[in-house]
């Protein structure tokens, strides 16, 4: 079950995308996501936050357990993306799992 707010990989084609939900569509058959970043070769690349409409089965949950490089990935993202919000709740999280 996917709820708003999860982190997801999206796919776009080939590509595939690390977003989060913003909301659903009125049917239930896609999410409306906002795209952060582009996998290539398995590496994220930050983008321009996008909005992009997705069908829910091309979306897959992404893990939320994180390990404290990854953390650190996360804040680099979020200060990449000027989301403040976003870093002090990556940083409260990081100091309640230290």
């Amino acid at each position: 079950m996917m709820n708003i707010g999860d982190w997801v990989l999206a796919a776009s084609g080939r590509d595939r995308y690390i977003s989060y939900i913003d909301h659903f569509s009125e049917d239930t058959i896609a999410a409306y996501v906002i795209k952060v970043a582009r996998v290539i070769d398995g590496e994220p690349e930050s983008m321009e936050p996008t909005l992009a409409i997705v069908s829910l089965r091309s979306i897959s949950v992404m893990d939320n357990t994180l390990e404290k490089e990854d953390y650190q990935a996360m804040i680099d993202l979020a200060i990449m993306t000027a989301d403040k919000e976003w870093f002090f709740e990556l940083r409260e999280r990081i100091m309640a799992d230290a």
